[in-house]
């Protein structure tokens, strides 16, 4: 079965790439939602160490699920203002380099703010256990070095929060998966894997 993929060029000379980029994830994951469908993956071809790149790209083996999503109202309108520009759709060459993105929720607990819900959780088990708690005697003993990622900011409609989806870029030998990804597009889903092409 064929991969076919659409790109999204951002246009504006000086842009927010995170910004466009968690934008179109956010629209992916309403499209996702709306039709009950996991069947597109995002690549980002352009994706370095300063930025995940001017690019996006879109890639499924649907290719009306594809042409669909880019017909969204927010992906029209920005093609409109010529703020984007969107590709045709083609067909994924033989020889492409594969590549999972991957969601690191385990970077959250590191942050700042990870730490301060961790601490919160410990005040409130040692309230409930009727301790007290010192907030100074806790301190992180470990220092952990993380690997090269990316942070989105995303808001969920759901629990009316914002947050932070952190992605990692994997070489990958190109593999048959199941082809489901997660609601933004990322290539771990709760039971599966599937690498996209770098393009």
């Amino acid at each position: 079965v064929k991969w076919y993929y659409k790109t999204i060029t951002f246009l504006p000379e000086l842009c927010n790439n995170e910004s466009l980029a968690a934008k179109c994830l956010r629209v992916l994951h309403g499209f996702n939602y709306q039709y009950e469908t996991r069947n597109i993956g995002v690549s980002f071809p352009l994706w370095c160490d300063a930025t995940v790149g001017k690019k996006i790209s879109f890639v499924s083996k649907n290719k009306i699920e594809l042409d669909l999503l880019l017909k969204q109202h927010y992906f029209v309108q920005m093609e409109q203002l010529q703020y984007f520009h969107i590709s045709n759709t083609v067909l994924v060459p033989e020889d492409c380099t594969y590549v999972s993105f991957r969601r690191c929720q385990s970077i959250d607990k590191l942050t700042a703010a990870g730490l301060a819900r961790k601490i919160r959780r410990l005040e409130k088990r040692a309230l409930s256990r009727g301790e007290q708690f010192d907030p100074s005697s806790f301190a992180q003993k470990e220092h952990t070095a993380i690997a090269h990622y990316h942070s989105l900011g995303e808001s969920s409609k759901q629990t009316n929060r914002n947050f932070r989806l952190n992605i990692r870029m994997l070489s990958e030998q190109p593999r048959e998966g199941n082809s489901i990804f997660s609601s933004y597009g990322l290539s771990n889903s709760e039971n599966s894997f599937q690498p996209v092409p770098l393009i």
